[in-house]
């Protein structure tokens, strides 16, 4: 993940964070009762936050933003159980609809958590914020390919990312094996090696680098 905004935005950072944080507890005695859950967060609509930033919007996603990624962190180390991970992902994305990196990495923690059905939901919003940008069709394909099994849905969705401009060059390579049914352990192996190469997040590094060894095994073993 790279940081969206310059050194001198921290002061206006910070400000609005401590304002955030006041008014957060202020309402503490209103938050509406939890299911039982590990440290559960009261996440208020995006709505409800968006005046408390005066306009800075991407800078409040920011904040959110730091805090699902730690969220993440924290129980991936533990107990994998991420009953929260999605409404920290959405509430994010709604104070800034155009935040590939959370639509991107949320998705992917939520794919990684098992959590198909909401990831889903995630990659949609951000197509439908974006529709310009080939990545986020091409990562639900990939999810529909890797952990679902199912290519027509990825065939419907890389040929979408194909279509859209800037695409990376090896996605057209990606729609002629699944269009083909041929070749697809080397497309997952070329898929998870594109992940490694592209993200600096080091759980889905470590992930992609034990799924490049399986499916070399399968090769080898092939």
């Amino acid at each position: 993940m790279t940081t969206r905004f310059p050194t001198a935005c921290l002061c206006v950072l910070l400000v609005a964070g401590a304002a955030a944080a006041g008014l957060l507890r202020g309402l503490e005695g209103f938050r509406p009762t939890l299911a039982a859950g590990p440290e559960p967060p009261w996440l208020p609509p995006a709505g409800a936050v968006r005046p408390l930033f005066l306009g800075y919007h991407a800078l409040a996603a920011d904040l959110f933003w730091f805090r699902t990624v730690q969220y993440f962190g924290e129980h991936i180390q533990t107990d994998r159980r991420y009953p929260h991970l999605y409404r920290l992902v959405d509430l994010t994305t709604s104070l800034d609809p155009h935040f590939l990196d959370a639509y991107q990495l949320g998705g992917l923690f939520l794919t990684l958590g098992r959590a198909y059905p909401e990831a889903t939901l995630i990659y949609q919003k951000g197509i439908e914020h974006n529709p310009e940008r080939w990545e986020l069709p091409y990562d639900l394909g990939r999810m529909y390919f890797l952990d679902l099994g199912d290519i027509p849905a990825a065939l419907e969705w890389f040929e979408r990312a194909n279509n859209l401009p800037d695409r990376a060059h090896y996605v057209p390579r990606l729609v002629a094996r699944l269009r083909a049914r041929a070749g697809l352990i080397e497309a997952a192996l070329e898929m998870w090696e594109r992940m490694l190469e592209t993200t600096d997040n080091e759980w889905v590094r470590e992930t992609a680098r034990k799924e490049i060894e399986k499916l070399r095994k399968q090769l080898r073993a092939g």
